[in-house]
């Protein structure tokens, strides 16, 4: 018995401990990247656009239209494309509400040129980071109907139908997975599985879903704040420079934004991490003085 109120006053301290230590993390995590965004808004803003046909090795910021025959179909509007990312998230009712909880992503890209009219450089998209507006985006289910494309594509995006047949194909994976694991109670999975695939290729939605897609769309205007490398197989000698992610310089984006909407939209990512960042610390910081009698 006397061992017991030690544990228990031990447990009790952890308890506190830990929940402070995971909000210091947190608030840590959102003021490096606060900084960050604004370290980009910074090189962004100080590093001129410099002409494709003299670029220099290094860190370079270009902007000119994707070209490249290596190209992709986006997903859901169906157009040419060098990169997609598509979201689908799940609307999930909570007591006072709910939230949209991300149940899939599916996205590809390819290498691309950049052409400014003075020339063109190959673009390797690796480990890039992607600044790009929505080209679709849609809710469909019992509660919510809204759909937004750009209207720039010149398409009219995906039907409801192409949605639920979207999502239903992930459902056949899931259903195949099953059927390969012969377990007890996977058949009637994979039957409940088969007749929500059927209700949604009816149009009968169970659920409301998000769709969401970004694209680098093909033949359009892109800016690039990158670094300018030596290209290991240049077709020419007019194609000796690479624009890829630096090993010493990680700045490495691609965007389709203005450089206006561009440097406002970091600016402001920056601002507000690193204000809830702060916001955080000193929160965690003052329930630490109080729980130790100091504040």
């Amino acid at each position: 018995m006397t061992n017991l109120f030690p544990t228990l006053a031990a447990s009790s301290v952890q308890g506190p401990t830990i929940f402070l230590a995971i909000g210091f993390l947190v608030g840590v995590v959102l003021f490096v990247l606060g900084f960050r965004f604004y370290r980009e808004y910074r090189i962004l803003e100080d590093t001129p656009v410099a002409p494709i046909r003299s670029i220099p090795m290094g860190l370079v910021h270009v902007h000119g239209k994707t070209t490249g025959e290596d190209r992709l179909t986006s997903p859901l509007t169906g157009v040419p494309c060098y990169y997609y990312k598509v979201e689908v998230e799940k609307w999930v009712p909570k007591d006072k509400g709910g939230e949209w909880e991300k149940i899939r992503t599916d996205s590809g890209e390819r290498k691309f040129r950049l052409d400014d009219g003075s020339g063109n450089v190959l673009v390797d998209p690796q480990h890039a980071e992607y600044n790009l507006p929505p080209t679709f985006r849609a809710e469909v289910g019992p509660l919510k109907h809204s759909r937004h494309v750009d209207p720039s594509l010149g398409v009219p995006g995906p039907s409801e139908q192409d949605l639920h047949s979207y999502l239903t194909g992930d459902v056949s994976s899931a259903q195949k997975a099953l059927a390969s694991m012969g377990v007890p109670g996977a058949n009637a999975l994979g039957k409940v599985l088969a007749v929500g695939q059927k209700l949604e290729s009816m149009g009968v939605s169970l659920s409301t879903y998000r769709f969401t897609e970004h694209c680098l769309l093909a033949e359009r205007d892109c800016t690039i704040l990158g670094t300018c490398a030596e290209n290991p197989s240049p077709k020419d000698e007019h194609d000796r420079n690479l624009l890829l992610r630096g090993q010493n310089e990680k700045t490495f984006l691609i965007t389709s934004k203005t450089e206006q909407q561009i440097e406002t939209s970091l600016r402001w990512k920056a601002l507000g991490l690193i204000l809830l960042g702060a916001a955080i610390l000193l929160g965690i910081t003052a329930v630490a003085l109080h729980s130790a009698g100091m504040l």
